[in-house]
């Protein structure tokens, strides 16, 4: 299979977002090549959250195939034309779990990325509260809080009830600005999420706790 080397260069910066490079678990540490005609998903997840993003690339036919994240930057480093030829393995990826027909389904707007960009800085990435590390979105808006500060956008989502997101590095990374939609579930005691905009996709887990009121901090 060949790819451009510019065009393998951006799908890694977001996707090593999630790889866990050092894990003793060869699936985290890999970049799955899944698709056929002149479309792929470049896929990498850490076992929790997932994350893809589409490319466009020389495919002939359909392929599935696994390279280590580590391997694949190498391998640009050393490419001194272009394009980039590559070859991997099968792997046993775990499966995208389908969206339910019953997921509540949101709508959002082309600046979301922007709009999350914006409160993201105030999100406490390294603190013991868990629930602080993530974006809240509610029916009055998206926030994001380290205990001390607190930033809330009033721009209403039409969820049903409030939902904290981790922290969405890898879709800051990608930048996507394209309307998108955001997909919500429980299954047993979780909250599952995926969120779809352009050639971007996440899923993960919802963060467990409640979410300080903004309203009262």
């Amino acid at each position: 299979m060949k790819i451009r080397k510019s065009v393998l260069l951006e799908a890694l910066k977001v996707l090593g977002k999630v790889v866990a490079q050092t894990s003793p678990v060869e699936v985290v540490r890999s970049v799955r090549f899944v698709g056929d005609g002149g479309r792929m998903w470049l896929m990498a997840t850490d076992g929790v959250e997932c994350v893809a993003v589409s490319v466009e690339c020389e495919v002939t036919e359909a392929i599935d195939f696994a390279v280590e994240y580590r391997t694949l930057r190498e391998l640009i480093r050393s490419t001194r034309v272009g394009e980039i030829e590559i070859t991997g393995k099968p792997l046993e990826w775990p499966e995208l779990e389908e969206v339910p027909e019953e997921a509540v389904m949101v709508e959002l707007p082309a600046t979301f990325g922007e709009l999350l960009a914006l409160v993201a800085p105030v999100a406490d990435r390294d603190g013991s509260r868990l629930i602080l590390r993530g974006v809240n979105l509610s029916a009055e808006g998206i926030t994001a809080t380290n205990g001390k500060e607190l930033l809330h956008l009033p721009w209403p989502l039409a969820v049903p009830e409030e939902v904290t997101l981790p922290f969405p590095l890898a879709l800051l990374t990608a930048k996507p600005a394209a309307p998108g939609v955001l997909h919500i579930w429980s299954r047993r005691n979780e909250r599952l999420f995926r969120i779809e905009i352009g050639g971007f996709l996440w899923q993960g887990k919802a963060l467990s706790g409640k979410f300080p009121a903004w309203k009262q901090v």
